[in-house]
């Protein structure tokens, strides 16, 4: 133990800035991706060459899923803000958003395997 470690000297952990988070997904293999803001918009995409080979009807397919997988990640970061703030469960399940756990499912159906 550090004996000049004083815990009233210690700054109190900073919440996260919430309002500028990223939350991207990448395909299994990243030649595409997609993130979004804090609001579930669509901020940018990621197109590799190797992507755009697979044609228009594969490329806009990925987009699509990625997008809506982003989104969804997105709805989780609100609900661990929600948590964060000490917004009482039962609101946050009124507004029907994702777990991290639900999260993880919908991805490994999407992409047929198990994703950190």
């Amino acid at each position: 133990m550090d004996d000049d470690f004083d815990p009233y000297d210690a700054a109190p952990p900073q919440a996260p800035d919430w309002r500028n988070m990223t939350h991207e997904v990448f395909n299994p293999d990243h030649s595409a991706g997609a993130a979004c803001n804090r609001d579930g918009e669509i901020i940018g995409l990621h197109i590799t060459d190797e992507a755009r080979d697979n044609g228009d009807t594969w490329l806009a397919a990925e987009i699509l899923r990625l997008a809506r997988l982003a989104h969804l990640k997105s709805r989780v970061a609100l609900r661990a803000e929600m948590e964060y703030n000490g917004t009482l469960p039962h609101t946050i399940d009124s507004f029907d958003l994702p777990t991290e756990a639900s999260y993880r499912a919908a991805e490994a159906a999407e992409f047929g395997t198990a994703r950190r």
